[in-house]
C-alpha cells in the first residue's frame, strides 16, 4: 500500500490462505509496517463487507479494535515489534514462530465464533 500524499510505501506484505480462510472468504496478511517498523499479522475479509461480517461478529476479541475497524482488515496484532534486521536468520527464525503461534489462536478463535 502506498501512501497517496507522499508516495511511500507504508506496507510490505503477503497473503497467506489455506482451506479454511478460503471457504470463509478470509486471509492473513504478514505485514512489515514501514511507519512503525514492526511485523503485523493482519485479518482480512476478501471483501469490505465480509470484513465488517467479521468485525461485528468477532466482538470480544482480546484483538479487535471495538471502536472502529481498521481501513485495511478485520484486525491488526503487532507480532514482532522490535526486529533485528542485522541478523536475518534470527528474524526469520521469530517470524515464523511468531506466525505460527498467532495463526494457531487466530484459527481457534474463529471456529469458536462460527
Amino acid at each position: 500500500m502506498v501512501d497517496q500524499n507522499n508516495g511511500y510505501i507504508d506496507f510490505t506484505y503477503f497473503y497467506l490462505q489455506n482451506d479454511y480462510l478460503k471457504k470463509n472468504k478470509l486471509k492473513l496478511a504478514l505485514v512489515l509496517n514501514h511507519q512503525k517498523v514492526c511485523f503485523e499479522i493482519w485479518l482480512l475479509g476478501q471483501t469490505k463487507d465480509v470484513q465488517k461480517g467479521y468485525w461485528e461478529k468477532l466482538k470480544g476479541v482480546q484483538w479487535l479494535n471495538e471502536e472502529s475497524m481498521p481501513e485495511w482488515s478485520i484486525f491488526e496484532i503487532v507480532m514482532l515489534a522490535d526486529p533485528d534486521f542485522e541478523n536475518p536468520e534470527k528474524l526469520s527464525e521469530s517470524i515464523h514462530g511468531l506466525f505460527r503461534a498467532l495463526s494457531k489462536e487466530i484459527f481457534d478463535t474463529l471456529k469458536a465464533y462460527e
